[in-house]
């Protein structure tokens, strides 16, 4: 059974969702501002960062190209956070358990996204002998992942006490070694 938090913090779960939500909304917005904001930016970046190469145009193309689609893939992953933060919000305030869904999912992708990232960098890590830096990324890897669980589980449990409370049965699933499986 999984754990159910009573509510966000000191917030209701409602307004924990609601303020949880409000937050990703504001970071993902200020976060595709910038990104297009760095465009108009970028070229003199370019000119710096390629001036010591003996082929400089062929620098500049690759870091270019490099950049924009750093810059897109954020532009579009900023997006969607958003728009399902945005469903977040609304679903709460109608009390429809549908728009909580896509939110939910999403925190779990970035939940093992961020897993998988940490293992990467703390395999990188311990190949070059960096102990140090294993044991500061395994402790702030550790309490990002734990913050984005905590607010998964309380996503989770407002989803639950809204479908209770539409009548509908949330029903936990057990393993019951008495029943037989019944052939046609």
């Amino acid at each position: 059974m999984l754990w159910e938090p009573s509510g966000c913090c000191c917030f209701t779960l409602r307004t924990g969702s609601l303020v949880l939500a409000s937050i990703v909304i504001f970071f993902g917005t200020c976060s595709m501002l910038t990104g297009y904001l760095a465009i108009y930016d970028l070229d003199k970046s370019f000119q710096e960062v390629c001036k010591n190469e003996e082929d400089i145009q062929d620098c500049i193309t690759t870091v270019k190209r490099a950049s924009y689609g750093i810059i897109g893939t954020r532009f579009v992953v900023d997006f969607i956070q958003v728009t399902f933060s945005i469903l977040l919000i609304h679903g709460v305030l109608k009390n429809k358990t549908r728009f909580l869904v896509p939110y939910m999912i999403m925190m779990l992708v970035g939940i093992s996204i961020l897993i998988i990232m940490a293992l990467i960098l703390m395999g990188i890590l311990i190949y070059e002998g960096f102990w140090r830096g294993v044991f500061i990324a395994a402790i702030i890897f550790g309490a990002i992942i734990f913050l984005e669980t905590y607010f998964l589980l309380v996503v989770r449990a407002l989803y639950l006490q809204l479908k209770r409370s539409k009548g509908q049965a949330h029903v936990i699933l057990t393993e019951d070694s008495s029943s037989e499986i019944i052939k046609a």
